[in-house]
């Protein structure tokens, strides 16, 4: 599984069509954005494939200007990880 965030520069009259679009994608997830048009959106999916793929759909937008990766883990078998102190309650 990988588990990825991005940083989605929009233009802010597209901000509405474009967040809506990314919300209907599967593994899709627009959990903020500014009415300047950034977007911050999470993005699960099972390859690494997948993942590029999704990345140059939404860079392919009409009104997407950048689409920046600020965050990726693969992670083989979530059930198998480790947690460290500050996640464990």
């Amino acid at each position: 599984m990988n588990i990825s965030s991005l940083i989605v520069d929009v233009r802010p009259e597209q901000l509405g069509v474009v967040r809506g679009t990314l919300n209907g994608w599967n593994g899709v997830e627009v959990p903020a954005a500014s009415p300047l048009g950034k977007l911050v959106v999470t993005l699960v999916s099972p390859s690494d494939t997948e993942t590029t793929e999704t990345i140059a759909r939404i860079n392919a937008l009409g009104g997407v200007l950048s689409v920046a990766l600020v965050y990726h883990q693969i992670e083989t078998n979530p059930d198998m990880e480790v947690r460290d102190d500050a996640d464990a309650t």
